[in-house]
């Protein structure tokens, strides 16, 4: 227990020290030929928060859902509030600057009450851009790793965030 606490202790202080600390809002895009392609034509919004720790070109972070967008052509929109907190996106990655451009990348896996679901490990590859001292906007591709071909460029992630 000692050495659990002594880490974390040591990362709180590097982080302090060394790291930037960011909120975000974050939009997980979906369509239906994602899922099926012969399904009714479909789009799924998740909004999360993601709150994201950098140090130097290298950041970690975890983001949980709070609210689902759901619009179908036969059955009309739906939207509907998610307990935040009930499933984590845990990833770690890094990035690479142009000005003020940057290329991101990461890995990360789901974690749910039940534990992590193994099964799903998901790569996220895609730009950035600063907004002012503070803001950012990225937009990203996500790839199950299980499934990259029938994955890679069907779902996006749009985010706005600020970085204290």
């Amino acid at each position: 227990m000692k050495k659990v606490l002594l880490s974390t202790l040591v990362i709180v202080v590097a982080v302090l020290a060394f790291g930037k600390f960011s909120l975000g809002a974050n939009s997980l895009i979906a369509a239906s030929y994602v899922i099926d392609p012969s399904a009714t034509p479909f789009v799924g919004v998740v909004e999360s928060i993601d709150a994201r720790v950098t140090l130097g070109m290298f950041h970690g972070g975890l983001m949980t859902p709070f609210m689902i967008f759901a619009f179908s052509s036969d059955m009309g929109s739906n939207m509907t509030a998610f307990p935040p907190g009930l499933v984590w996106y845990a990833y770690a990655g890094g990035h690479l600057p142009f000005g003020r451009m940057y290329a991101i990348g990461d890995l990360g896996v789901l974690v749910s009450l039940g534990g992590v679901l193994p099964n799903f490990v998901v790569l996220r590859v895609g730009g950035g851009m600063k907004l002012g001292m503070h803001g950012f906007v990225e937009f990203t591709t996500l790839a199950a790793l299980q499934d990259i071909g029938n994955t890679i460029g069907r779902l996006f992630t749009l985010e706005f965030g600020y970085t204290f």
